[in-house]
Parts: structure tokens; sequence; C-alpha cells
């Protein structure tokens, strides 16, 4: 049996498949921010300039005139931006959220498809005023992923809602005929 390579695509792109593409992305993310913030937590107090020069440390021996991240440390050096307890607890916080959450629609849980939905939004809307105030790219992105993960979670809450009702008619329909 010969499969086309269109048949095969569509099969690699249903909703489904980027449904559970768009989870595994959110757990991913998720242990990616716990894992930030409990570095984070080591560094309580340290100014950003401090965190900078210690990560960069390799660039700056190869070339200590790069104008990027020269222009970046001008902007940390002029304000008192230091690593929190509240930026690390809320990475730690949302990484929770989002393993718990996807793990939780990966099984089908009916009540994690409103919860997800609505925290998906709320965290959009902030990332949203952020990107106003920064306009980083990076942020663009996710918050791009982000809106196209809450539509799949939608898509496939509206399926699973559908199959289920699908199912009761099925059964009520079923059981009156055998009587």
């Amino acid at each position: 049996m010969q499969i086309s390579k269109t048949s095969l695509i569509s099969e690699v792109f249903t909703q489904n498949n980027l449904f559970k593409a768009g989870m595994w992305w959110r757990i991913f993310y998720g242990i990616a921010r716990i894992i930030l913030g409990v570095t984070l937590l080591w560094l309580v107090g340290t100014h950003f300039t401090d965190l900078l020069h210690v990560l960069m440390r390799q660039e700056l021996l190869e070339d200590p005139s790069d104008s990027l991240l020269r222009f970046v440390e001008q902007l940390l050096v002029h304000s008192d931006l230091t690593v929190t307890s509240f930026m690390s607890l809320y990475l730690i916080f949302w990484g929770t959220a989002d393993i718990f959450l996807s793990i939780s629609l990966l099984k089908r849980k009916l009540w994690a498809f409103p919860i997800s939905i609505w925290l998906i939004i709320i965290f959009v809307m902030y990332e949203l005023y952020r990107f106003y105030h920064t306009h980083s790219l990076v942020l663009a992105y996710i918050i791009v992923v982000d809106i196209v993960v809450v539509t799949l979670i939608h898509f496939e809450y509206k399926k699973i809602r559908l199959d289920e009702a699908r199912r009761i008619f099925y059964l009520s329909n079923s059981t009156t005929t055998n009587e």
C-alpha cells in the first residue's frame, strides 16, 4: 500500500497531533521555567549587570568591545534591577502550572480545559503588556505560540465535548431501541 505525501502530511498535521505537540511544548517550556526559577533563587539580590558579566565572560574575553553587549550593559548599569524572589517564584509557579495542566489536558481531564484557557489568556494579556514596554521579539514569538496553543486547547475541548454528547446520545438511543 502506497501512502501519498499529502495524506502523510495531513495525517501528521491533524488537529489532535498539533494539540499534543502544543501540550508537549508547554511541558518542556514549564520545565525550562522551573529550572530558571530555581537557578535564580540562588542569585536573589544579584545585580543584573553582575549576572551579565558572569554569563558573557567568554564573549567579553574574545571581543571586549562587543557593541551589543556594551549596549545592554549600559542599560543595566543605570538601573537598580536585581534578581528578586518574586521573579524566581513567578517562574516556578508558571512552570509547575504549565506542566500540571498540560499533563491533565493530555489525559483529557475536562476540568483542565477551561482553567488552562483562562490562565493562558491572563498570561497572554500580561505578556502583551510586557511587549508594549519591551518590544522583545522573543516575547512576541511566545505570545504567538501561546495564542496558537490556547486555540488548539479550545478546539480540542469542543471536540471532546461533542464526542461525549454523541456517546451519550448513542447510549440513550440504544437503550430505547432495546426495550
